[in-house]
C-alpha cells in the first residue's frame, strides 16, 4: 500500500495543479454532503491506518504533498475500501490577511488527514462518500 499511497500522492499533486478545481471536485463525493458521524470500530481503525499510511507517504515524497493531496489520497483509498468519509475545504485568514486554505478528512468521529489546527478553518465546501460494504 505504500507504493501505491505514494504514487496517488504524485498523480492527485498533478492533477491539482494542471486542472482547475470544478474538474475534478464532481469526483470528490456528494457536494455539502456529510458521512454519517457514527461508524463501525473496525472501519474506524482501517480509517486510522490509512490516515498514517498518507501522512507518513508524503513525509517522502519529493513534490509537495500537503493537506489537500493527503485528503485526496486518502479518500481514494478510503473509497477503495468502502469506507465512508467526508473531505472539508476551509479557509482563514493569517496574521497579514491574507487567506489560507486547509483540507481534512473525517470517517465517523475520526479526523483521518489534516486535523492539526483545523477549527482555526471556516469550512466552504465538503465532499462526502456514503460509501458501506
Amino acid at each position: 500500500m505504500f507504493i501505491e499511497a505514494f504514487l496517488l500522492t504524485g498523480v492527485v499533486r498533478l492533477f491539482i495543479l494542471l486542472l482547475p478545481f470544478r474538474w475534478f471536485s464532481p469526483v470528490l463525493g456528494k457536494h455539502m454532503g456529510e458521512s454519517p458521524v457514527e461508524e463501525d470500530v473496525i472501519m474506524l481503525e482501517a480509517a486510522r491506518r490509512v490516515g498514517w499510511l498518507v501522512e507518513t507517504v508524503s513525509f517522502f515524497t519529493p513534490w509537495e504533498s500537503k493537506c489537500l493531496v493527503q485528503a485526496v489520497v486518502g479518500k481514494i483509498i478510503l473509497r477503495q475500501q468502502g469506507i465512508a468519509n467526508t473531505l472539508y475545504l476551509g479557509v482563514r485568514r493569517d496574521e497579514g490577511n491574507s487567506l489560507v486554505a486547509h483540507a481534512w478528512l473525517r470517517c465517523g468521529e475520526t479526523i483521518v488527514t489534516g486535523g492539526y489546527g483545523r477549527e482555526r478553518f471556516v469550512v466552504v465546501g465538503k465532499f462526502a462518500d456514503y460509501i458501506k460494504i
